[in-house]
């Protein structure tokens, strides 16, 4: 079982950012404020987290965690909103299918197929995974998204010089989707690559202090960063595919004006 930390020694460790505030302060580097407030919001955040995870555990209903899970993904796909170029309806529902269905696809496989779940909503393993993968969706969304817009409406002339010659609007848009997608998924390329020799995955960890054997750790961290960069890979590329469907105009001209890129 693993050893509780009291609340005392939390407070001790967080101490040990007063020597990071001070130096930050010295070099002038004006992020103490945010970096302050990032601290708070986490803790309270992670806090609040914490208390009704442990009812939602404990009740462990299926509705209420299929309900939760939805509560996510919908947090996720505001916070992608709000960090992009083009905001509106549209983008969002484009947002929003992208993001859910490969975690729908990669919760099966997880859940059923490979865990074989007698209930694959129970809430110990369905928050957590759908919280590993959204989180890392989330990023890459942003990533590909943003990329792409301001590519694309950059390079217009290149796009329309190409259809010109006779090229089809998938031919045309084909490098921007391949640059934006690849933008996005090198970081867990680089990570899967490096994993075990230069950093222990946070689930790996996690559950070996909890008490389970490395080797079920170990298995559970493979599948999870498998999970978690089909649905990063799968999430920005269908987001791209209905963007290309949904945002050309009948004479194949992106009909959108991108603000600030």
């Amino acid at each position: 079982m693993t050893i509780d930390i009291s609340y005392l020694s939390l407070m001790f460790f967080i101490i040990t950012l007063i020597p990071i505030f001070f130096i930050m302060k010295q070099l002038n580097i004006h992020l103490i404020k945010s970096t302050g407030i990032s601290i708070g919001r986490m803790i309270t955040q992670l806090m609040f987290v914490g208390l009704y995870l442990q009812y939602i555990f404990n009740y462990n209903s299926s509705l209420i965690n299929i309900l939760y899970t939805i509560v996510m993904a919908s947090i996720a796909v505001y916070t992608i909103s709000k960090e992009i170029l083009l905001k509106e309806f549209k983008m969002y529902s484009i947002i929003f299918i992208s993001v859910i269905s490969p975690l729908i696809l990669n919760l099966f496989i997880f859940n059923i197929l490979i865990l074989k779940l007698e209930n694959p909503f129970d809430a110990m393993y369905l928050i957590p995974i759908s919280g590993m993968i959204l989180g890392n969706t989330l990023n890459g969304v942003i990533v590909a998204l943003n990329d792409f817009l301001n590519t694309f409406t950059k390079n217009q002339d290149e796009y329309l010089f190409a259809i010109s010659l006779g090229a089809t609007k998938k031919e045309a848009i084909k490098p921007y989707m391949a640059q934006s997608i690849a933008l996005s998924i090198k970081p867990n390329i680089a990570s899967m690559a490096t994993v075990g020799l230069v950093s222990l995955p946070g689930m790996m960890t996690g559950q070996i202090l909890g008490g389970s054997l490395p080797i079920v750790a170990i298995k559970y961290q493979i599948a999870i960063m498998i999970a978690i960069f089909t649905a990063r890979f799968f999430s920005t590329y269908i987001m791209m595919e209905l963007i290309s469907k949904f945002y050309f105009n009948k004479y194949l001209i992106f009909d959108k004006r991108i603000k600030n890129t």
